[in-house]
């Protein structure tokens, strides 16, 4: 059985569905199994192949035709066309993502201190505080920018930017997309390195915006996310978010030498720094 073939033409005919949690419910089959359908990790057993293939009324035979012959004879299927013009480009999208997702982000769920380089304020360093969670079987960020002076201690006083975003991994990589929930006016991006030891201590990366300044030009900095743990009072943690000065004593010296965004001698491409 040619599993990539196989597995080329089951993502395409859940395209067609709400969901791959619909599917898997109406199949009655454990989605941690389907997906290693999906990602031709594993074929099914023939009993499961059957109701597969009368579930989306196609043969045995034609589920392992080459991918494009098979897409070819679908597409021409009235009831999966109509299927498909209900179903959000953008699900599509998002769902062939999370079949190819490279790893578990489960180990990063919990609280962190965000801190890199203010677009408003360039010299001095921004300290937000986020929590990454699951929800509905998707991992997810929120994190709050306080844009207040701390040097005088915390501070209640500034624009407070409030973003949340859907998080991928994808090729040994964390991918961050997502928006500013105040204004709705800007979208944000990560990309992270993974760490491969058991327990969680900084994140590091880049991330792309735009300047909060009225010219709104694109923005690349770094970035690190310093983990607090899975249980923080967020109160209580968020009391020291704010902006501080470049030489500020409260900032980490190990934090200001990843966010720095300098480059090296003879680089002519913007980096993320590895730990």
């Amino acid at each position: 059985m040619n599993k990539e073939n196989l597995a080329a033409n089951l993502r395409l005919l859940c395209n067609y569905k709400k969901s791959i949690s619909e599917v898997c419910r109406e199949l009655q089959i454990n989605r941690q199994q389907f997906n290693k359908y999906l990602g031709g990790k594993t074929t099914p057993s023939g009993n499961n192949l059957l109701k597969i293939c009368d579930y989306f009324g196609v043969e045995e035979h034609e589920m392992l035709m080459p991918h494009d012959e098979f897409e070819q004879i679908i597409r021409v299927r009235p009831h999966l066309e109509t299927a498909q013009s209900s179903l959000p480009m953008q699900e599509n999208f998002l769902q062939d993502l999370q079949q190819h997702q490279s790893g578990d982000l489960s180990k990063y769920e919990g609280s962190y201190y965000i801190y890199y380089y203010s677009t408003s304020f360039p010299t001095q360093i921004l300290k937000g505080y986020g929590v990454i969670y699951k929800e509905n079987g998707q991992h997810w960020i929120k994190w709050i920018e306080r844009l207040s002076q701390q040097q005088k201690g915390p501070s209640h006083d500034g624009f407070i930017y409030k973003i949340k975003g859907q998080m991928i991994e994808l090729g040994n990589r964390i991918f961050v997309t997502g928006y500013e929930q105040v204004l709705k006016s800007e979208l944000v991006h990560l990309t992270l390195f993974p760490t491969f030891k058991n327990k969680i201590s900084l994140l590091s990366g880049l991330q792309l915006g735009v300047s909060g300044t009225n010219s709104r030009e694109p923005v690349c900095q770094r970035v690190i996310l310093a983990y607090l743990g899975k249980h923080c009072d967020h109160r209580q943690a968020m009391k020291s978010c704010g902006l501080y000065s470049d030489d500020s004593s409260e900032i980490d010296p190990k934090i200001k030498a990843l966010i720095t965004n300098d480059m090296e001698v003879g680089e002519s491409i913007f980096r993320g720094r590895p730990l």
